[in-house]
């Protein structure tokens, strides 16, 4: 499969990512289950996975033909690897795929018996997802094009079905998004493969799920200020999106990364470090496992000091990360700006 092909593959199951947006569901009339599902959320957001993790194996144990306990923490695993929590060997990716399998199965019983179930639609939605994403580790192409279109066009009918079903409108709004801003050597491509998107319906899809969503506010929240406003160089707003998602999860250390990041793109530099000293200080963060936002937090910090004109405290920074395991650009970014700084 070619490159292009690939791009979009890739802007497509990232965009309909499933971890805690289209996964709601409103007629689930377990208040046991809807508990443990809330408890699940705000753990995973506020990064405490192994309580997280714990809490959906008593999902499971309870629920053991629903999908949700399955497909949360298949989420709560790729949400770990991308932090770079565990090393995403066979034995991990073993893991997952058995529970997307179960989260697969459970969810195809539900559309058995009701071919307009919108839980059991959107369940496996994101059940497709992760497979997709599972097989993009494994370079099956077309196993990710046949899965990745499949789940869409499940968000799609669902939304169809029920279109107050709010919590949906996260992963639609991101994925029409992406698609209505594809780079035009793309487009071609995406109308051959039947795919489209409107960019002022995505904001509005977006704002109404940040809105009026309850599983998928944050995620909604966090996409129009990461993605669309910066895009759109709405710096303010993005900020004060970015604000109140930390305020709500002070633990998720991506939200901080991203107000560093965007305090650091407008001169803010003093803003920016102090948003990392609450993350770099704080004794429950420093401990944690999530060396990707970690990273990227003190690198602009570094920068931060470096722009500020305080040297000695911008080369300890960029050290540090220099000599981290994260596997990501924030190693030779570091690495980079310790050169630059020497030369001086």
């Amino acid at each position: 499969m070619n490159g292009q092909i690939r791009c979009i593959l890739l802007l497509l199951l990232f965009s309909i990512e499933p971890l805690h947006s289209a996964l709601a569901h409103p007629d689930d009339s377990s208040a046991r289950l809807e508990a443990m599902v809330d408890s699940t959320i705000n753990q995973t957001y506020n990064y405490r996975f192994d309580d997280a993790l714990q809490t959906t194996a008593g999902m499971i144990a309870m629920y053991p033909e629903d999908p949700e306990g399955y497909l949360y923490r298949c989420g709560i695993y790729w949400k770990m690897m991308k932090e770079g929590c565990d090393n995403p060997g066979d034995s991990t990716l073993s893991k997952i795929k058995v529970l997307i399998d179960q989260a697969c199965r459970f969810s195809e019983l539900k559309l058995g018996a009701d071919k307009e179930n919108v839980k059991g639609l959107f369940y496996y939605a994101g059940a497709l997802v992760y497979r997709a994403k599972y097989e993009m580790m494994k370079s099956d192409w077309f196993g990710v094009m046949a899965d990745g279109n499949k789940a869409r066009k499940l968000l799609e009918k669902a939304v169809a079905i029920d279109p107050h079903f709010y919590d949906a409108y996260s992963g639609i709004g991101a994925f029409n998004f992406y698609t209505a801003n594809l780079p035009w050597y793309l487009r071609p491509i995406a109308v051959m493969m039947g795919i489209s998107g409107n960019g002022e319906l995505a904001v509005t899809q977006l704002k109404t799920a940040a809105q009026k969503g309850k599983y998928s506010k944050a995620e909604a929240a966090d996409f129009l200020a990461s993605v669309v406003y910066l895009k759109e160089r709405k710096y303010d707003d993005a900020i004060f999106v970015m604000r109140n998602l930390h305020r709500e999860y002070p633990g998720n250390l991506n939200f901080i990364r991203e107000l560093c990041t965007t305090f650091c793109r407008v001169g803010r530099y003093t803003e920016a470090i102090h948003y990392a000293d609450l993350a770099l200080e704080h004794p429950a963060i420093v401990d944690t496992c999530c060396k990707t936002s970690l990273a990227y937090i003190r690198l602009y910090r570094g920068v931060s000091f470096e722009k500020l004109n305080q040297k000695d405290k911008a080369i300890a920074d960029f050290e540090i990360v220099a000599g981290m395991d994260n596997g990501e650009y924030a190693c030779k970014q570091a690495k980079e700006e310790l050169d630059g700084l020497r030369r001086r």
